[in-house]
């Protein structure tokens, strides 16, 4: 018997969602054939067999949260096997602090409780005590819908004798959306947010794009990842990544730049690397490309990881101002709002608010404000840069 565990997926990728099993207990499966998608905070990864054979029982449902390293099918291969025994897990050590958790008496047994840390997280979120919970899982592993399904009784008592009442709907993040709920929870609780925000004018630009997309491709999102790198050369503290463990920044030479796509399976932020040796018709290209394999669900680990500063356009969709939330660990994100009209000089000018959102504790307001001001310089004369 071949157990096969979720591979290493990522740099910094600790554990992931079961979205999808492509395959089903029973099933003849060929060595490389893609049996599993995982999605973790960067990307959805669909993981292949290393050997053939056929699927003899399936670990892990679709909707959990897996680790690294954690096993989540046994495959009968007549050619390989390495002796996993699942079923024979040490059972987990009872601590104080798990017990404090989760609200058991210390007389009662904590191994006796088989869930995954995401299971205990969502009973802990929805104040439920596991030891009342009955697993439907033949192995006796607590699910998510074993807890909803507890909750739904609960409230059937509760509201039985109702009349004519609307029902609440609750909402519980999953997907793409948990991962999304997860990532921004963990930047607004590190990092110290401050928002500045300054009207550019962006008529030049647009005349640019309009002689330009005559010969060749070229995008509006692509001059402010261009400009953004430009205004790093005097401002650098603004490329950077905070290290949580150690309580310190590292100032990043390289400027990859993290743009915000909106696809059908959420928001996804794609990378362009190296964004400072690329022209506009190159990142313009670029970022079409990412953004279609976005759409197609097809983008690599290397299209999404690596960002050192992001950039979300949300003009597109409307709203005139925002306040963007750092693309954690980064420091700084860059929002680009809806095309307006403002006034520069006393004259009314067709442009555009850019909101620059930083981590406080590396860059103060008037560095923020400082290098928001350069952007503007670089942006309202884009023949500076176009060629380059």
């Amino acid at each position: 018997m071949y157990t096969l565990s979720v591979p290493p997926i990522g740099e910094g990728i600790q554990e992931g969602e079961l979205v999808k099993w492509n395959v089903k207990e029973g099933d003849s499966i060929k060595q490389d054939q893609e049996i599993v998608e995982v999605m973790t905070d960067k990307i959805t990864v669909k993981i292949p067999s290393p050997v053939e054979g056929k699927v003899a029982k399936i670990l892990v449902k679709e909707g959990e949260t897996v680790n690294i390293g954690e096993p989540i099918v046994q495959i009968d291969s007549p050619t390989e096997s390495n002796d996993v025994k699942v079923n024979e897990k040490p059972p987990e050590k009872p601590q104080a602090k798990t017990v404090q958790e989760y609200s058991v008496n210390t007389e009662e047994k904590i191994p006796s409780i088989k869930a995954t840390p995401a299971v205990r997280s969502y009973a802990r979120s929805k104040n439920v005590d596991l030891l009342k919970i009955k697993p439907q899982s033949p192995d006796g592993r607590i699910t998510k819908d074993d807890i909803d399904n507890y909750l739904k009784g609960s409230t059937k008592v509760e509201t039985k004798n109702t009349k004519n009442e609307p029902n609440d709907e609750t909402y519980t993040p999953s997907g793409i959306r948990k991962i999304i709920f997860d990532k921004m929870t963990k930047s607004k609780q590190i990092l110290p947010h401050f928002t500045v925000t300054d009207f550019i004018n962006t008529e030049n630009i647009e005349k640019a794009i309009n002689d330009y997309s005559k010969k060749e491709y070229i995008s509006f999102t692509s001059f402010f990842v261009k400009a953004v790198t430009i205004a790093f050369k005097d401002f650098p503290k603004l490329n950077a990544i905070y290290n949580d463990d150690l309580k310190n920044y590292t100032i990043k030479k390289t400027y990859n730049i993290g743009v915000a796509v909106d696809s059908p399976n959420g928001l996804t932020v794609v990378v362009i690397k190296d964004a400072d040796k690329k022209n506009i018709f190159e990142i313009s290209n670029e970022i079409k490309d990412l953004a279609q394999k976005a759409r197609n669900n097809t983008l690599t680990m290397d299209e999404v990881k690596g960002s050192t500063f992001s950039i979300t356009n949300i003009g597109a969709i409307g709203g005139i101002m925002s306040t963007p939330i750092i693309n954690y660990p980064e420091v700084a994100i860059l929002a680009v709002n809806s095309r307006t009209t403002g006034f520069i000089n006393n004259e009314l000018k067709h442009g555009l608010y850019l909101t620059l959102a930083c981590d406080h504790r590396l860059i103060d307001g008037a560095e923020a404000a400082r290098y928001l001001h350069r952007l503007k310089e670089i942006l309202e004369y884009p023949l500076l840069f176009i060629g380059d």
